[in-house]
């Protein structure tokens, strides 16, 4: 196995630079490309693996390949999200164990983390020197820029976006338009929908698509940004405010483009006297853990989160093992979960208003479309 000496004695520089370089990690030490590259390039002709695991089990199964496959994800991100994630990653690997055993393969899972917008810092991003395969998750806008202009020998998969590259997703925007449809057959005359105010692009056209199906109808809809976090914290302030309004001048029906958002909004409802599902119809996203045991329940979009990562597992193992030319893209479908948040058909409704109104927050900015 080679060592750092070894690969400094190759690239012609220190054992601490070489360090430097495969750690990947920012540094007040500043390494010129060319040493980089030449440090990256050594590692690789003597079959560097930096991952002590590996080298432990490289040691008792040296016949066995060592398969290692990361998930990139922002440290201020949700984790019931990665936890199901994970979930959906170790039962692929299961199913497949004996399979990449007789291959004379085995896998090994791991996390690493990054701070939002800046995926670019991520370490063994431009060479697979730490993982063989990564899957990215809940990436900012500023990250999905950097991606659609990332090249990388590294075999990766995005998760929930849209990206010229390998992704799994799911069709936001018809998820979205199927809760519109849903609340508008209800008999909803005044509508909403609630986002982050860093909201992603799955968010973004989950509010797109709920608006456009709202407008086609010709009825009134209104987009409300939740500003700050914790979501869910966001969500109920934000919701406090919408609630002090006059009843005639609050919607009826309130789509959130997250779960957590939704919990937010049932807590304020009740905090406010306002009923659900007699006074406002709630919608989430996401189908959480938690959803089925709100109260009342929460009717929500399924997003198949395990599923889908169980196909970025698969696809990952495919790309490493070159059994799949890149971009590999796989469309999910959603569907909705009805539950008890949104009740019946409503015999009445209030009528519309068309004044612009403001929730007497500064900070809870609502934009009426």
């Amino acid at each position: 196995m080679a060592s750092l000496r070894d690969i400094a004695r190759r690239a012609g520089t220190s054992v601490s630079t070489v360090s430097l370089v495969l750690n990947g990690r920012p540094s007040s030490v500043r390494i010129s490309e060319a040493t980089r590259q030449a440090v990256l390039a050594a590692a690789r002709e003597l079959g560097y693996t930096p991952h002590l695991a590996a080298r432990r089990l490289r040691a008792k199964t040296p016949a066995r390949r060592l398969i290692v496959l990361a998930i990139a994800h922002p440290v201020d991100s949700r984790l019931s999200l990665i936890s199901r994630i994970i979930r959906g990653m170790q039962h692929h690997l299961g199913t497949v164990q004996t399979a990449l055993a007789q291959a004379g393969l085995e896998t090994q899972l791991t996390v690493e983390t990054y701070q939002p917008g800046h995926l670019h810092r991520l370490r063994g991003l431009r060479e697979p020197l730490w993982y063989h395969g990564l899957l990215v998750t809940n990436t900012t806008p500023e990250d999905d820029a950097f991606l659609h202009t990332l090249e990388t020998p590294l075999p990766f998969v995005v998760f929930q976006r849209v990206t010229p590259h390998n992704a799994v997703n799911a069709d936001n925007r018809a998820a979205a338009r199927r809760v519109a449809q849903h609340l508008l057959a209800l008999g909803h005359q005044q509508l909403a929908v609630m986002a982050p105010e860093t909201a992603s692009e799955a968010h973004q056209l989950r509010v797109a698509g709920f608006l456009e199906t709202v407008a086609a109808s010709g009825r009134r809809a209104e987009a409300i940004i939740a500003p700050g976090t914790p979501w869910t914290d966001a969500a109920y302030h934000t919701a406090r405010a919408l609630f002090a309004r006059p009843a005639s001048q609050r919607p009826t029906a309130l789509f959130a483009t997250n779960d957590l958002l939704a919990l937010g909004i049932l807590r304020a409802a009740r905090e406010s006297g306002v009923r659900v599902p007699d006074d406002l119809a709630v919608v989430g996203f996401d189908d959480a853990e938690f959803a089925q045991y709100t109260v009342p329940a929460l009717t929500t979009v399924h997003l198949p989160i395990e599923e889908m990562a169980a196909r970025a597992t698969a696809i990952l193992l495919d790309l490493i093992q070159q059994r799949a030319t890149p971009p590999v893209q796989v469309e999910f479908p959603t569907r909705l979960v009805v539950r008890e948040s949104c009740g019946g058909a409503r015999q009445s409704d209030r009528p519309a208003t068309t004044d612009a109104l403001s929730l007497g927050r500064p900070e809870a900015h609502i934009t009426l479309f």
